[in-house]
């Protein structure tokens, strides 16, 4: 069965769909089974930022962020990737970030312009407990506060 959030590539979003925002749980240095399972698929990585603010959400095991949108000019900081995922790869991930979280294109700053990436963002109300992250970087915030993110080996 087709994910609804895949469209079919197309002239127009074939440049998209091989671009990838990450910002939390998925990037490499958190150590998480799914970034394990996700480094292999992509390529060149740039870094980048997004139009954002992020929160980090306390789970069972550790933290990890969401992407909202900022009424100011916040920036989520984390790297764009060219990804090679096929149809079933992008169901898994979409199956991983859950109802929470929307896959939409977006366009991220990167050094020397900006290119159009797919990136998850949150959707839901916030827990009571959600903590700001200052400067939008999840994997400083990580570090600062000497917590682990969420599925960390």
């Amino acid at each position: 069965m087709r994910s609804r959030r895949w469209p079919a590539t197309t002239k127009g979003s074939a440049a998209i769909a091989d671009r990838l925002f990450l910002y939390g749980t998925l990037l490499a240095a958190t150590d998480t089974p799914m970034a394990r399972w996700l480094m292999p698929r992509l390529g060149r990585e740039r870094d980048a930022s997004v139009g954002g603010r992020l929160v980090a959400i306390q789970a069972a095991g550790g933290y990890y962020p969401a992407l909202l949108p900022a009424p100011d000019h916040r920036r989520a900081r984390g790297m764009v990737f060219d990804a090679r995922l096929s149809p079933a790869d992008w169901r898994i991930l979409d199956s991983y970030e859950g109802r929470n979280y929307r896959r939409e294109a977006i366009w991220a700053r990167v050094p020397g312009g900006r290119l159009r990436a797919w990136c998850y963002r949150w959707t839901e109300s916030l827990p009571p407990a959600a903590r700001p992250i200052a400067g939008g970087d999840f994997g400083d915030w990580l570090a600062r506060h000497r917590v682990a993110a969420f599925g960390a080996a």
